[in-house]
Protein backbone atom coordinates (compact mmCIF):
# COMPACT_ATOMS: atom_id res chain seq x y z
CA UNK A 1 0.00 0.00 0.00
CA UNK A 2 1.37 3.50 -0.81
CA UNK A 3 1.77 6.42 0.99
CA UNK A 4 -1.12 7.75 0.04
CA UNK A 5 -3.31 5.43 -0.10
CA UNK A 6 -2.44 4.53 3.58
CA UNK A 7 -3.07 8.31 4.15
CA UNK A 8 -6.20 7.85 2.80
CA UNK A 9 -7.23 5.31 5.26
CA UNK A 10 -5.83 6.96 8.13
CA UNK A 11 -8.05 10.25 7.25
CA UNK A 12 -11.38 7.67 6.64
CA UNK A 13 -10.88 6.72 9.98
CA UNK A 14 -10.27 10.12 11.51
CA UNK A 15 -13.76 11.39 9.47
CA UNK A 16 -15.56 8.38 11.15
CA UNK A 17 -14.12 9.40 14.79
CA UNK A 18 -15.48 12.74 13.86
CA UNK A 19 -18.54 12.08 12.56
CA UNK A 20 -19.27 10.13 15.89
CA UNK A 21 -18.40 12.80 18.07
CA UNK A 22 -20.78 15.23 16.13
CA UNK A 23 -19.22 16.92 13.62
CA UNK A 24 -20.20 16.47 10.04
CA UNK A 25 -17.70 16.13 7.29
CA UNK A 26 -18.22 18.20 4.10
CA UNK A 27 -14.86 17.48 1.93
CA UNK A 28 -12.01 15.74 2.21
CA UNK A 29 -8.79 16.12 -0.12
CA UNK A 30 -9.66 19.95 -1.55
CA UNK A 31 -6.62 20.74 -2.99
CA UNK A 32 -5.41 23.78 -4.36
CA UNK A 33 -2.19 24.72 -5.91
CA UNK A 34 0.20 25.16 -3.20
CA UNK A 35 -1.78 23.23 -0.64
CA UNK A 36 -4.43 20.92 0.38
CA UNK A 37 -6.81 20.26 3.30
CA UNK A 38 -7.36 16.66 4.33
CA UNK A 39 -10.85 16.91 6.33
CA UNK A 40 -13.21 19.79 6.06
CA UNK A 41 -16.03 19.82 9.08
CA UNK A 42 -18.93 21.56 10.49
CA UNK A 43 -18.87 21.71 14.21
CA UNK A 44 -21.32 23.90 15.60
CA UNK A 45 -20.98 27.31 14.09
CA UNK A 46 -17.50 26.57 13.17
CA UNK A 47 -15.94 25.16 9.66
CA UNK A 48 -13.61 23.27 11.03
CA UNK A 49 -9.97 23.04 8.52
CA UNK A 50 -8.50 19.05 10.05
CA UNK A 51 -5.28 18.08 9.53
CA UNK A 52 -4.43 14.77 9.63
CA UNK A 53 -0.93 13.35 10.88
CA UNK A 54 -0.10 10.15 11.81
CA UNK A 55 2.86 8.99 13.92
CA UNK A 56 3.52 5.07 14.87
CA UNK A 57 4.31 5.93 18.19
CA UNK A 58 3.52 8.90 20.47
CA UNK A 59 6.58 11.36 20.12
CA UNK A 60 7.54 14.76 20.30
CA UNK A 61 8.05 15.28 16.23
CA UNK A 62 4.61 14.60 15.90
CA UNK A 63 4.11 18.07 17.00
CA UNK A 64 6.34 19.89 14.98
CA UNK A 65 4.95 18.79 11.86
CA UNK A 66 2.49 21.25 11.75
CA UNK A 67 4.96 24.32 11.53
CA UNK A 68 4.21 27.90 10.38
CA UNK A 69 4.61 26.98 6.68
CA UNK A 70 2.26 24.07 6.67
CA UNK A 71 -0.14 26.69 8.82
CA UNK A 72 0.22 29.04 5.94
CA UNK A 73 -0.19 26.64 3.52
CA UNK A 74 -3.79 25.82 4.78
CA UNK A 75 -4.90 28.57 5.68
CA UNK A 76 -3.81 29.82 2.37
CA UNK A 77 -6.08 26.90 0.95
CA UNK A 78 -8.80 27.24 3.35
CA UNK A 79 -9.48 30.88 2.35
CA UNK A 80 -9.40 30.07 -1.21
CA UNK A 81 -12.10 27.25 0.16
CA UNK A 82 -14.48 29.97 1.95
CA UNK A 83 -13.69 31.87 -1.35
CA UNK A 84 -15.23 29.37 -3.32
CA UNK A 85 -18.11 28.19 -1.82
CA UNK A 86 -18.88 31.06 0.03
CA UNK A 87 -19.43 29.67 3.67
CA UNK A 88 -20.16 31.81 6.25
CA UNK A 89 -19.25 29.70 9.38
CA UNK A 90 -16.14 30.75 11.38
CA UNK A 91 -13.31 29.28 10.49
CA UNK A 92 -11.16 26.71 13.17
CA UNK A 93 -7.92 25.01 12.54
CA UNK A 94 -7.93 21.99 13.68
CA UNK A 95 -5.28 19.01 13.67
CA UNK A 96 -5.95 15.36 14.44
CA UNK A 97 -2.76 13.25 15.21
CA UNK A 98 -3.23 9.27 14.79
CA UNK A 99 -0.62 7.20 16.78
CA UNK A 100 -0.46 3.54 16.58
CA UNK A 101 1.46 1.62 19.07
CA UNK A 102 0.96 -2.70 18.68
CA UNK A 103 -1.97 -2.00 16.79
CA UNK A 104 -3.84 -0.30 19.13
CA UNK A 105 -4.89 3.46 17.64
CA UNK A 106 -5.42 6.38 19.43
CA UNK A 107 -6.73 9.88 18.92
CA UNK A 108 -5.17 13.37 19.82
CA UNK A 109 -7.72 15.88 18.88
CA UNK A 110 -6.44 19.58 19.03
CA UNK A 111 -9.07 21.83 18.36
CA UNK A 112 -8.09 25.65 17.10
CA UNK A 113 -4.48 24.15 17.19
CA UNK A 114 -3.14 27.82 15.60
CA UNK A 115 -4.87 30.80 14.74
CA UNK A 116 -4.88 32.23 11.32
CA UNK A 117 -4.75 35.85 12.68
CA UNK A 118 -1.35 35.94 11.96
CA UNK A 119 -1.00 35.18 8.57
Amino acid sequence: MGKRQIGNEYERIVCDYLVQNGMKIIDRNYTVKGGEIDIVAIDGEYICFVEVKFRTARAIDAYSSVGHAKQRRIIKSAKKYLYETGDKYQPRFDVCFVFSDLGELSFEYIKNAYDASGF
